[in-house]
């Protein structure tokens, strides 16, 4: 009977300890390389994208980024280069991002756009998915860190 309740102990406090709230994640969670796609449309005009991101920890992020828009490769001389500032949220590990392209003429609609992003995390920040917030903006992508 003794072992009986030591048991039963044991497995009551183990399901009355508190949990802790996602993995209190902070910016510095989100840091390094990643290479990502996405695609959808912008402004009404089909999209998509590939390049890399570097994180920086602290809520920068900067990276190469090449298009095809509506079916054309812009910029045609190669990748385009651009910045961000992001947040991971502590309580939900849930992050944002802003993005903004550089002010190319060859670059269409998205010439000097601002992008915002609901980003989600998985496998420890190592694989991101991410949507598009703007408003008329259909943008879904994936990010794997390097």
């Amino acid at each position: 009977m003794k072992r009986l309740t030591a048991y039963m102990m044991m497995w009551i406090s183990g399901v009355m300890l508190p949990v802790l709230k996602a993995d209190q994640c902070s910016n510095a969670d989100l840091r390094g390389v990643y290479s990502f796609v996405a695609s959808g449309t912008f402004a009404g005009v089909p999209i998509a994208t590939a390049g890399q991101t570097t994180y920086d920890g602290k809520g920068g992020a900067s990276g190469w980024i090449q298009f095809s828009v509506n079916g054309t490769t812009l910029p045609a001389a190669g990748p385009s280069t651009w910045t961000a500032v992001y947040n991971v949220d502590p309580s939900t590990c849930l992050a944002t991002k802003t993005i903004t392209l550089p002010n190319h003429s060859n670059l269409g609609p998205l010439s000097g756009a601002q992008l915002q992003f609901f980003i989600t995390a998985g496998a420890g920040f190592r694989e991101l998915r991410f949507i598009s917030t703007n408003t008329g903006a259909t943008i879904s992508g994936t990010a794997v860190r390097q």
